[in-house]
């Protein structure tokens, strides 16, 4: 059976096989926990970031019942993947959920196919000594040609910046795994904004810490890009849903007119 009782297509990695990754003496257990679904064409270089790190860490991966060679290629490194599942889910959100479930980190890092760790994690590793419920970094978005096009994120004051924009690459925030609630699956675009602005509203931005160098590398024109009336509708709905009506109204009419008017001329 899986965690939510459905079919499992395959399963593996070191667990297993008995072996478990822990916490050493100073140095925080993290899980770092891929998503794919047919990315066969982009994965090895998010794993191979992740397994060349020196920091003892967990790595999940969560398949979402790949067809494309994606299970093939994870078998590849079966020997340094603590554990791996392929089988339908609802979508990313839901996939992140199982992550978490499957999880025995401290903090964990979400890395979907083709987004890279820029960062020697033990650099960093005295970060996770303490109790922040939210540390966050920098990401390099890239072109395909790797090309760098700008650099984003930048230390927060609040909440409010995720309220009006998307400020931090979710890629670079590592949650801390007793505080984490989960991903709300009413929204399949921007659930971790919204998992952002939670934790930062319950815990407060003194529970956070910003880490001032790139954490990974993103690759532009991914799930929210591609699906970009969806994602706006959903930024409208979770406005409102926090009481914001007179903002969310004015996102709308942008929504309106960039779809009715400036789309027909």
């Amino acid at each position: 059976m899986t965690i939510d009782g459905g079919y499992r297509k395959a399963e593996g990695g070191l667990r297993m096989m008995g072996r478990f990754s822990r916490s050493m003496a100073g140095k925080p257990l993290l899980t770092v926990i891929t998503v794919v679904y047919n990315g066969a064409e982009y994965l090895r270089q998010t794993i191979e970031s992740v397994v060349r790190q020196q920091y003892d860490l967990e790595y999940i991966i969560i398949d979402g019942g790949s067809t494309d060679g994606t299970l093939e290629l994870i078998r590849e490194f079966e020997d340094a993947v603590d554990y791996w599942v392929s089988e339908p889910d609802k979508g990313i959100y839901d996939a992140m959920n199982k992550g978490i479930a499957c999880s025995n980190g401290k903090y964990l890092l979400f890395l979907n196919a083709r987004d890279e760790l820029a960062v020697d994690l033990a650099e960093i590793g005295d970060a996770f000594a303490g109790d922040h419920v939210l540390i966050y970094g920098k990401a390099n978005m890239l072109e395909d040609d790797r090309t760098l096009v700008y650099v984003k994120g930048k230390r927060l004051k609040g909440s409010r910046k995720l309220i009006t924009g998307t400020p931090l690459c979710h890629q670079t925030i590592f949650y801390k795994r007793d505080a984490v609630s989960g991903y709300n699956l009413d929204y399949k675009i921007i659930a971790d904004r919204v998992l952002t602005y939670e934790m930062i509203e319950k815990y407060g931005i003194e529970r956070t810490l910003f880490i001032d160098r790139p954490i990974a590398n993103y690759f532009e024109g991914g799930f929210s890009r591609q699906n970009y009336e969806r994602w706006k509708e959903e930024e409208v709905r979770f406005i409102e849903s926090i009481g914001r009506y007179a903002f969310a109204f004015y996102k709308r009419i942008g929504l309106y007119y960039k779809k009715y008017v400036r789309g027909r001329r």
